[in-house]
């Protein structure tokens, strides 16, 4: 067969939302794009961890499709979303490979089978579920299969990005959480992520800063991200309405007015050069566009 190279754009994604752990996520206006190539012609063993993660959303979405997989699959993944910082770069990898495997084998895998796959590999889906469909998501894994609804948000909110230089392993950072919690504690965060989608969909700015008071993840995981709270103020001081720990860290979200995005963007950049850390901060919006077929070729073995 003639080799086939489809082209993903896929967006970052912020999850957790302060307090909606593991089911509350939003696309990021920053996108990559993914190149996967489907040939008869078998390829040597890669030692990149994106190409790897989009390699195995390759084969489990040809098992899911009880179909044998070309000889030779290859990846361009180049991606400016860093590994390890809360980004989404994860999801990114195994979304695209989902979606450049079914649009090669001519859409034979539903939305929900997708979703399916990449939120199995991510291990929940509110990484997954934003960087496929875009906006601002609710996801949840129930009886075997993930359920997902869009949610409203105000079309001018703005973000203000914190990217450290250091990064924060997923597992490092489940590791740091308890396995268990108190009632009031869940009550308290049930409560708050509620609140969260109410106040988003209602254009209740004034309540974000308490709706993301969580619980169940970042007090934990301040031990592996000291300023972790005093970034939170910073940006709140600077004008944000709220800011949260993204995904499992180490980035840092806060939700801002226009007016106001860059001077917070800057306060989380001082407070961190301040705790003797670097990185980078950048303004962005939530990104309306999930995952889409960019281009579709024809090319040489």
């Amino acid at each position: 067969m003639e080799p086939t190279a489809i082209t993903v754009r896929v967006p970052a994604t912020s999850a957790n939302l302060g307090a909606g752990f593991d089911c509350l996520g939003l696309a990021l206006d920053m996108y990559a794009s993914i190149t996967v190539t489907f040939s008869d012609r078998e390829q040597p063993p890669t030692e990149d961890v994106g190409e790897k993660m989009v390699l195995t959303a390759v084969r489990h979405a040809y098992q899911k499709m009880n179909r044998a997989a070309p000889a030779g699959v290859r990846v361009r993944y180049n991606v400016s979303i860093p590994l390890g910082r809360g980004l989404g770069a994860s999801a990114v990898a195994r979304v695209a490979g989902v979606v450049a495997t079914n649009e090669f084998e001519g859409r034979v895998l539903s939305e929900g089978d997708c979703l399916d796959i990449a939120s199995e590999l991510e291990g929940h889906g509110d990484n997954a579920c934003p960087a496929m469909f875009g906006g601002m998501q609710v996801c949840v894994e129930a009886g075997g299969h993930f359920l997902r609804v869009p949610c409203k948000y105000p079309q001018d909110a703005h973000l203000a990005i914190l990217i450290p230089d250091h990064s924060m392993a997923t597992k490092e950072a489940r590791k740091a959480l308890p396995e268990t919690y108190s009632k009031a504690d869940a009550v308290h965060n049930t409560g708050r992520a509620a609140l969260f989608v109410a106040a988003m969909a209602a254009g209740r700015m004034d309540l974000l800063d308490a709706a993301t008071d969580d619980r169940i993840h970042q007090h934990q995981r301040a031990v592996l991200f000291p300023p972790m709270f005093e970034v939170f103020a910073a940006a709140k001081s600077a004008g944000a309405h709220a800011a949260w720990l993204s995904g499992a860290g180490s980035s840092v979200a806060a939700i801002c007015p226009e007016a106001s995005a860059r001077q917070a963007a800057n306060a989380m950049l001082a407070t961190l050069t301040a705790a003797g850390m670097g990185g980078r901060s950048l303004v962005t919006r939530i990104g309306r566009e999930g995952a889409t077929v960019s281009l579709v070729e024809l090319v040489k073995a």
